[in-house]
């Protein structure tokens, strides 16, 4: 679905309010889930796998995919690549990854 949304002509995407910084919410709403479902998927009950190097090369290919997703929008007509757009896909991308070991820490039932 993410990988839809990020190489659909800009033409074809929704217009939005216009709420000032609703495209960054956006985007660090997008891969802030990815990462956190993501680690979720792969991890899922395992008490063997959890580390923090299988997190953080997660999290590596978080920030790889939040680079190229963006890079590849250049490639799409009307869409355009934007530095603050990788920022705010990065901090996502951390955040849902933070998120999900803190929650996987804790035992949750969300994890």
């Amino acid at each position: 679905m993410l990988l839809l949304l990020i190489m659909s002509p800009g033409d074809q995407l929704p217009e939005g309010p216009k709420i000032p910084g609703l495209d960054k919410m956006v985007h660090f709403s997008l891969f802030g889930g990815l990462l956190f479902l993501w680690n979720r998927a792969v991890i899922g009950n395992d008490e063997n796998i959890i580390t923090k190097r299988f997190i953080t090369n997660h999290l590596v290919l978080g920030v790889i995919f939040a680079i190229l997703a963006e890079k590849m929008q250049q490639l799409v007509p009307n869409r355009s690549f934007d530095l603050t757009d990788i920022i705010a896909n990065l901090a996502g991308s951390l955040m849902g990854t933070v998120c999900f070991y803190i929650l996987y820490k804790k035992k949750s039932k969300l994890v």
